[in-house]
């Protein structure tokens, strides 16, 4: 045992001073080690075609949220690009390495209208379908269809010219000649711009005017109809209100494309990920807000036949649809 004379002070303070740098030693490895590792993984930006403020946008983060969850390969990024239809968020996907498309169905409707300033859709293939929701047409001053007059100037919200919401507003107008379409950049702006009763209807989605529907709401909104055949949570397809067929169809698929010139190799690696991040509890209840239903499973070899009919059912959808 060590005398606490002199020399043994000495040699105690040597060996404290000793073991506090090896700590300092280990402790700088282990952090250089461990930022060496964080840089290694490399980063997909997963970029949403639209206002961060939507329901939708909520699909991509959690799906994105997952898939760090589950992998330390790739370090997953949410992004937003809202603008000119989508078209701003899809060219900058087109000419950026490590981006992935989060769009919709406007994705395949803008360039219809928009042949020379939108992208090509040739330039795409199909990720990950998310899942397809129903749009839905509200309005905080008119309860029903029976109220809304057919001989007066009206105004009607949708997420930019050439898109789905603009397709939906195209066969509301058929009844309702006055109508005019009033473009936003993403249906929470036009649920916005409803409740301060700018306009007379907005094209938006359940999930981004469901706290405005609720009886309990300081400012109402009420759901007029929705796309698809089915009714959901007492709201009624607009086909069975006397507005054409064509609306039976136009429910809208969230989804994820690539650049068609990515490798087959980083396709199926993003792929694998993103598919089992989507299968999880939380991007599905993601989905419920919307009443999204999901498509994320979807067999690879079905994707190009999907993305394939999206091509020509939207262009058939388009066919005889003004701009103004």
């Amino acid at each position: 045992m060590k005398q606490n004379t002199p020399t043994g002070l000495v040699d105690n303070l040597c060996n404290f001073v000793y073991n506090l740098n090896m700590k300092k030693l280990f402790l700088s490895v282990f952090l250089t080690v461990l930022s060496a590792t964080a840089m290694s993984k490399e980063v997909v930006t997963i970029v949403y075609s639209w206002s961060p403020a939507d329901v939708a946008a909520n699909f991509h983060r959690t799906l994105v949220e997952q898939a760090n969850r589950i992998q330390n390969k790739y370090t997953f990024v949410f992004d937003t690009k809202p603008g000119a239809g989508g078209s701003i968020a899809a060219n900058y996907v087109a000419n950026n390495p490590n981006t992935v498309l989060a769009t919709a169905s406007a994705f395949f409707i803008r360039p219809n209208f928009f042949p020379n300033e939108s992208h090509d859709l040739n330039n795409f293939k199909e990720l990950m379908p998310q899942c397809s929701a129903p749009g839905v047409v509200t309005s905080s001053k008119y309860k029903s269809w029976k109220d809304v007059p057919t001989d007066q100037p009206l105004t009607i919200g949708v997420s930019g010219m050439g898109t789905t919401t603009h397709l939906i507003a195209a066969q509301i107008i058929k009844r309702y000649p006055k109508m005019t379409v009033v473009p936003y950049k993403s249906t929470s702006e036009a649920v916005t711009s409803v409740l301060s009763g700018n306009i007379d209807f907005a094209v938006n989605f359940m999930g981004d005017s469901a706290q405005y529907t609720k009886d309990s709401s300081p400012k109402k909104i009420y759901a007029l109809g929705i796309t698809g055949d089915q009714p959901i949570n007492g709201v009624v397809p607009l086909v069975t209100q006397g507005f054409t067929k064509g609306l039976a169809r136009m429910n809208v698929p969230a989804q994820l494309v690539v650049p068609k010139n990515m490798s087959d190799a980083r396709f199926n690696d993003l792929r694998q990920i993103l598919v089992q991040a989507g299968g999880s509890k939380t991007v599905n209840d993601s989905f419920a807000v919307d009443h999204c239903q999901s498509m994320n499973q979807m067999p690879t070899e079905n994707l190009q036949g999907y993305y394939n009919l999206q091509v020509s059912e939207w262009q058939r959808l388009s066919s005889g649809v003004s701009l103004k």
